[in-house]
């Protein structure tokens, strides 16, 4: 795997660090608070500030409300919907009952029956402990049953961490935090990379099959949290942007809540009340606060609502800043240092596992386009666990060999085997693991605190060629195989359009121009078919609309044959304005809408 060097000038020169501007500079009317006594959360109205802002109108009082948000049960789609109550009154004080998870308050200036003006209005997410039982102290298995949260910052790879965060960055070379820096993808964008690490299987034949459009499809896969919930773990699930998220972009969603505590009607429901603001390409703050706090306070909340109870396991992952624009990660370095430092010192480190992680890096724009490190940039997503401790006293070997794979090819695959090994970390070895848990896409794929080979190989580690990053490239200068390679290229997407009777929507492609075509190092082999079979990495444009293509294909120099799949096509520039006539997000990548102006 090519070391590669974040501060490399083709990529600097496109650097600048980004801010981002507040929300909302009004303080807060109404404020949340958790009542350790009770046990209970508690809304608050500031009545100092109330005083102030209802002075400019004359004996005008103040009116707030609220109603609870929930899950539309009987919907068709409810991951895509949302309920909302009727207005109740809010007191001054009010103790939020344990059925209630999210609430939407607005606050009025009203004369008698009047009202006057909306002073403000908010939204308050409550992780509510509805355990039966209450332990004072920490669970006495704590160290067989460590708390598992997994913090997902999306498109993000080792290089942008290290050039756009170094303050987190730095934070994560503390004692006890592991970087796998042989962390490879397995697939094109936050799907099959998710699925691989929650189920072990990446799904490629559904996605192609367009399953996972269907309703009920995504309930029926079996998520690692299952397991984990079978194993006495409270779980959650969350994410910061309604639009993109991993199982509903352009997806059907899960029909029923699929963890104890889910995020995801509560982020719609903002979506939609709230007036949005949108920076970094997405959606980013929700009314007077941003996404990404929602998410991490939801992270804090739960991590908090449980420590003395029960063991958690929790993904919280987060597109708002850094889905659509890869500078969007420089707004973040502060904002999310802040919340890693807290976590820390509320001691949620202490007692669990804890991995900061990507997807992939970032797929188009200036770094796919104008530098040749994007290729291994897009392949290269940050991945770090952290291990507390008394982990490291307790498991020193499982330590060792986390040290030791940190400069060894690993996948989500191994990934999804590590969690299902905090579920039994007195095994020695893969051969204590059931066949069952074993990643059905993977069968040599293992766990991380076992020791991975060093001369592994991607399919060994399930990584398609397409992705792979371990063989070392050299640029092609034969002007007359490049030209013919290309042209092969463009002469298979056309006939995949056909195949797919896709001509009446999408338009046919000619070649525009060869940008540089990169030609695989196979490993060392005498056999004749290795000597005719040629791995190329093809970067081109084509006509109409400039489209800007990058696909790996084997081509045969006997036979001047090509192969390629066409769905494993990457598109380096964003193409939502010209693919909005069809829905499947693999022909998204490639369709070039006729009906485009």
């Amino acid at each position: 795997m090519p070391e590669m060097n974040p501060f490399s000038v083709d990529i600097m020169k496109f650097f600048k660090r980004k801010h981002f501007g507040k929300c909302s500079t009004d303080k807060d009317l109404v404020v949340s608070e958790f009542d350790t006594d009770l046990r209970q959360y508690r809304i608050k109205v500031d009545e100092n500030l109330a005083e102030q802002l209802l002075k400019k109108f004359d004996n005008a009082t103040l009116k707030c409300t609220y109603q609870v948000i929930g899950r539309k049960k009987k919907s068709s789609f409810p991951d895509k919907d949302f309920s909302l109550s009727n207005a109740e009154h809010l007191s001054q004080s009010f103790l939020v009952p344990k059925t209630i998870d999210f609430i939407f308050t607005e606050c009025h200036a009203v004369r008698e029956k009047t009202e006057l003006k909306l002073l403000q209005k908010d939204a308050f997410l409550f992780v509510q402990n509805r355990l039966k039982h209450r332990q004072k102290d920490p669970p006495s298995d704590v160290e067989s049953k460590p708390n598992v949260i997994i913090l997902g910052i999306d498109s993000t790879s080792r290089m942008n961490l290290r050039r756009s965060m170094p303050k987190v960055h730095k934070f994560l070379q503390k004692p006890g935090w592991f970087e796998m820096q042989g962390y490879n993808e397995v697939g094109k964008n936050t799907l099959p990379n998710l699925l691989a690490l929650l189920t072990g299987n990446a799904e490629k034949k559904a996605q192609l099959n367009g399953q996972f459009r269907r309703s009920g499809f995504i309930d029926k896969l079996k998520y690692i949290w299952q397991l984990f919930k079978q194993n006495g773990y409270m779980t959650a699930f969350g994410e910061d942007c309604g639009k993109i998220n991993t199982f509903n972009n352009h997806n059907s969603g899960f029909e029923k809540q699929p963890v104890d505590y889910y995020l995801r009607n509560f982020i719609v429901a903002l979506e939609t009340i709230f007036k949005t603001r949108r920076q970094f390409g997405n959606v980013f703050c929700l009314g007077r606060k941003l996404s990404f706090k929602y998410l991490f306070d939801f992270a804090k909340q739960f991590m908090q609502r449980f420590q003395n109870a029960a063991p958690v396991f929790g993904i919280f992952w987060s597109n708002s800043f850094t889905h659509g624009d890869f500078l969007g990660a420089t707004a973040l370095d502060q904002v999310f240092l802040e919340y890693l430092l807290l976590y820390d010192k509320l001691g949620f480190f202490d007692r669990s596992i804890v991995m900061v992680l990507s997807d992939h890096g970032y797929r188009y724009g200036v770094t796919r386009q104008r530098s040749k490190s994007g290729y291994l940039e897009e392949r290269l997503p940050i991945m770090f666990i952290h291990v507390p401790p008394w982990f490291r006293k307790r498991y020193p070997q499982h330590v060792e060999n986390l040290k030791i794979n940190q400069n060894r090819l690993s996948s989500s695959f191994d990934l999804h085997l590590t969690l299902h090994h905090l579920l039994q970390l007195n095994a020695t070895s893969m051969a204590d693991f059931s066949p069952k848990l074993q990643s059905s896409q993977c069968k040599s794929c293992q766990s991380l605190f076992f020791q991975l080979p060093y001369d592994r190989n991607c399919f060994q580690a399930g990584i398609g060629e397409k992705w792979c990053s371990c063989e070392p490239t050299e640029t092609e200068t034969n002007q007359v195989l490049i030209r013919k390679v290309a042209r092969e290229v463009v002469r298979h997407m056309n006939e995949h359009l056909r195949s797919r009777n896709l001509t009446k929507l999408c338009n046919n492609y000619t070649l525009k121009k060869v940008l540089y075509m990169d030609s695989k190092l196979a490993p060392n082999d005498d056999s004749l078919e290795n000597d005719q079979l040629h791995t190329y990495i093809v970067t081109f444009d084509t006509n109409p609309t400039s489209a800007h293509f990058e696909a790996t294909v084997q081509w045969n120099t006997e036979k001047e044959t090509l192969t390629m799949n066409v769905d494993e096509l990457s598109r380096l520039e964003s193409y939502e304005k010209y693919s909005k006539c069809t829905r499947d997000p693999i022909v998204k990548k490639y369709c070039i809408c006729k009906s485009f102006k």
